[in-house]
């Protein structure tokens, strides 16, 4: 077997090396399956470099190592070669380091089904960690032959791609398959990723013209699949380009991708560094680029929205090291919390500070948002929970009912709300996880701002204007009896 065919390159011998140049096809737990001058062997990894030592990288699929044949056994791995390129992941069974995923490739087919799993927000994230692994992504929307007319969603996944090329295919039909041959070329490999039931291994046989590759159905109730791929493997076809396929990867979280968010959302980054203060956080600063290109509709809010989300949570994979603190703290708070919580039921921590999540704050603090220093003295009650000047809040749950989890996110206030009893109560949205939250207004809220909220959708109605013109005006539409705003025709066949 001649390795070259497989991508090997003589210059990618490393000076003073010894050992038999292969490369991972496949990983099945602690061996690995490998192909080499005498053909597909399987081989370990040598435990003095590997786990004593740590001086080499753990191989993944697509990987060329050096290793010292056996032909009677399994042969032992010595050296991971020097990567073109490599995508990993975190670790999704522990949240904690670095998952390796695939290496060497030369493009990146993001797998997304044009079915009602159709995610936007997941090709950005698919397409943001492609540009950093190395290689150039290339988004395959797969089961055209259901989606009727798919030309809204293929434009929006052009929008999400960035610079990155798109095509809707199906592989039952055989439509948009021949655009594939510009990437599939004898000794470039290609690696495939997406969840679960986007029809990765069904596209490796179309591909291959033959079934080399088990598939299964999707659930007909919300169109998601079940895992057919169970581990990496490397796939030669006949016409010598090769395909790495994965098992579906619902949750991708991100590892390193400063260089990746970067060429994933160029159209957002060209606005960054044009604001009128160096140091604008984008709120509600003056000459503020970003908030002017989303009132012109230059920028869609949604795509500025997506690109903070993934920021947030790059800043924790760009420095692993305090990702991983920041992880152990938060799992002391939430243990801290549970003791404390079995031995109150009143919501009064034992300890130095009060739970804010159970109990009013009844002590000054320094607003982190305006700077105001807040006294309890003015709220009309003893559950202080927001400033009265700016509104802002601190966010105690990082899910809805999760009253264990701390993320301590900054909370605008979004919109305001009336109770059962006429009370009003502000709609607060954390910036750091996105959720909402609902606080009763405190006595010495600041009243213009409150308005200012409340007119909101006032000033900016999701319908023109025109049409409260044409329904109040034009004697179609009215109150009934009971004050609910109905037909006219409609009042008059019930009162009849």
């Amino acid at each position: 077997m001649n390795l070259i065919d497989y991508g090997f390159s003589p210059a990618m011998m490393p000076e003073n090396e010894s050992g038999i140049p292969a490369r991972v096809i496949s990983v099945h737990r602690e061996r690995y399956e490998l192909v080499c001058e005498h053909g597909t062997v399987y081989g370990v990894l040598k435990p003095a470099v590997y786990f004593r030592s740590g001086s080499e990288s753990f191989p993944a699929v697509g990987d060329f190592v050096l290793i010292n044949y056996n032909p009677h056994g399994d042969s032992q791995i010595t050296k991971t070669l020097e990567r073109k390129s490599f995508f990993s992941r975190r670790d999704p069974s522990s949240g904690r380091g670095e998952q390796a995923v695939a290496a060497n490739f030369d493009y990146v087919f993001v797998m997304q089904s044009l079915n009602d799993d159709f995610n936007v927000r997941r090709i950005e994230r698919y397409v943001t960690l492609a540009w950093q692994s190395g290689g150039i992504p290339v988004v395959i929307l797969n089961k055209a032959d259901l989606a009727g007319d798919f030309t809204d969603r293929v434009r929006a996944a052009e929008k999400a791609a960035g610079n990155a090329a798109v095509y809707a295919v199906s592989v039952k039909t055989g439509y948009g398959l021949d655009a594939m041959g510009e990437y599939l070329k004898p000794r470039k490999t290609t690696v495939l990723l997406g969840s679960s039931g986007v029809g990765k291994s069904s596209f490796v046989n179309a591909l291959a013209g033959s079934d080399i590759m088990a598939v299964n159905g999707i659930r007909e109730s919300d169109s998601k699949g079940r895992h057919t791929t169970t581990h990496r493997q490397l796939i030669m076809l006949d016409s010598g380009a090769m395909i790495i396929d994965t098992p579906g990867m619902r949750e991708l979280g991100m590892w390193d991708v400063s260089k990746g968010l970067g060429e994933a959302f160029d159209d957002v980054e060209r606005w960054l560094g044009l604001c009128k203060f160096s140091d604008c956080r984008h709120q509600t600063e003056p000459g503020c680029a970003i908030r002017e290109a989303i009132a012109k509709h230059e920028l869609s809010r949604e795509r500025w929205e997506s690109y903070l989300k993934l920021k947030r949570e790059a800043r924790y994979a760009d420095d692993k090291d305090g990702y991983l603190q920041y992880k152990k703290r938060r799992e002391k708070d939430v243990a801290k919390y549970h003791k404390q919580r079995q031995g109150s039921k009143t919501g009064q921590i034992q300890g130095d500070e009060p739970d804010h999540r159970n109990t009013g704050c009844t002590e000054s603090f320094t607003c982190k948002v305006c700077g105001a220093f807040v006294v309890p003295e003015g709220a009309g009650s003893q559950h202080r929970n927001h400033c009265p000047r700016c509104l802002s809040s601190l966010h105690v749950d990082n899910e809805p009912g999760d009253r264990a989890s701390l993320c301590k996110g900054i909370m605008d206030p979004i919109g305001v709300w009336v109770r059962k009893n006429g009370e009003w109560a502000i709609i607060h949205r954390c910036r750091e996880c996105g959720v909402l939250s609902s606080n009763r207004i405190a006595a010495d809220d600041n009243p213009a701002l409150l308005m200012s909220i409340a007119v909101k959708p006032l000033a900016s109605p999701p319908f023109p204007l025109a049409h409260l013109e044409r329904d109040f005006y034009n004697g179609r539409h009215c109150f009934d009896k009971a004050g609910v705003y109905r037909d006219r025709q409609m009042i008059y066949m019930t009162d009849t």
